[in-house]
């Protein structure tokens, strides 16, 4: 069992102007600590988009920091969403990380259901799992070839030696999110790494699980890759007492739950389902003057929605990767505290008293419990057991339904 930690640089209200900045600051100071305690590894997600929820947006640039202020602990990125990106650039990037992590890098693949995410790129969610495919089918090959060409649906790549090169051979491990019986079973006959969420409960997980396994035993490898493994994510609070991890990490996970129902709220906007077009509420903005605009895929097999959008690409990556982007200003209240008839703002991770790291003041919040989200474990969160924890979570949520 190895044990690491997943981050998704949650940006709780109200906010200061150093809030988004000082949440990254206190990722890269937990990491090099979390490295000492034997921590295996750690992750960092990618989401667009999404205030409070998740601020980040270009994870290799915060692993390569944390790459600088580390040895020996594996950098993973969960997940690339692959129909927002070229695989050429992500294999660029990619291979840099690993150069300057001396080879520790783990890259995750995902397609994302969310339009949300999507439609700002140029691309469609009628596309995303052929893009997912291609890309996973070509990545390894830019990697590991002196000179790629790529003729796909999506994406087309004439004969070009594309560098830098990784440095563990015969590449990174690859790894794609298992959300589903489909891509469970795909990602196990591709020989790649899965990572599930809790989200579903064990009965799920162990389904998914099962048929990943079942794949995997049958899947055509040649032995040349990494050795594929399985990770499980899921919530943990750490406290010397049970009595604070029932209260605190049941409010905790109250607070993330309402932030999902948030994200399922933003799932559809500007977005019509049926018939995959962008809803006109607003008129399409012109195309870039200068020639062709930068697409993620070949031209040829593009929806029209890619085609009418594509000349948004290039800003909207370029605010993301200068980590520039801004979220909206609505309030996230406490869900426990309403409950009660409070009506404080509730930010998780700045509340004084709890622990903080070693040297760095109790005043300055839990940030070593809940600032890292999702800790991998088995059967058991710290300080409380699962059939101890399950009813209290189960109040919660029926509380937050009663309450919409």
């Amino acid at each position: 069992m190895r044990i690491g930690l997943f981050y998704q640089i949650q940006v709780p209200k109200p906010w200061s102007p150093s809030s988004e900045a000082q949440r990254i600051y206190e990722a890269l100071e937990q990491i090099p600590y979390a490295e000492q305690q034997g921590f295996e590894s750690v992750w960092f997600s990618e989401h667009h988009f999404r205030p409070v929820w998740s601020h980040n947006s270009a994870p290799d640039l915060t692993l390569a920091a944390a790459s600088q202020r580390t040895s020996t602990i594996r950098l993973g990125v969960g997940v690339v969403l692959a129909p927002i990106h070229h695989p050429l650039h992500v294999a660029q990037r990619m291979a840099t990380l690993d150069i300057l992590s001396h080879g520790r890098v783990d890259v995750g693949l995902g397609r994302t259901g969310y339009p949300y995410q999507l439609t700002p790129y140029g691309a469609d969610l009628h596309d995303t799992r052929g893009m997912w495919q291609e890309f996973a089918d070509v990545l390894p090959r830019i990697w590991t070839q002196e000179e790629i060409s790529y003729d796909g649906t999506y994406y087309h790549i004439p004969r070009r030696e594309v560098l830098p090169k990784p440095v563990q051979r015969p590449h990174p491990p690859l790894w794609s999110a298992c959300g589903s019986d489909e891509t469970a079973r795909l990602t196990g006959s591709l020989g790649m790494g899965g990572l599930f969420g809790s989200e579903g409960g064990p009965d799920r997980g162990r389904q998914l699980m099962a048929l990943y396994q079942d794949a995997l035993r049958t899947a055509p490898g040649n032995g040349t890759g990494p050795a594929p493994r399985a990770a499980l994510m899921t919530a943990g609070y750490c406290h010397e007492d049970p009595r604070v991890v029932a209260e605190r990490g049941t409010e905790l996970v109250a607070w993330y739950i309402e932030q999902q129902r948030e994200r399922a709220r933003l799932v559809w906007r500007d977005y019509d389902p049926l018939s995959g077009l962008l809803r006109a509420r607003s008129a399409p903005r012109q195309r870039a003057a200068s020639g062709r605009a930068h697409t993620p895929g070949g031209a040829r097999a593009r929806h029209e929605v890619l085609r009418r959008h594509a000349g948004r690409l290039h800003p909207v990556s370029r605010a993301v990767r200068s980590l520039g982007h801004r979220g909206s200003n609505s309030a996230v209240r406490s869900r426990a505290g309403a409950a009660r008839g409070g009506a404080q703002h509730y930010s998780p991770f700045w509340r004084a008293g709890d622990p903080a790291l070693p040297g760095q003041g109790a005043a300055r919040g839990d940030r070593a419990g809940i600032g890292v989200i999702c800790v991998l474990m088995h059967r058991t969160i710290v300080g409380a057991d699962l059939a101890t924890m399950r009813p209290r979570l189960q109040a919660v949520g029926r509380a937050l339904v009663r309450r919409r």
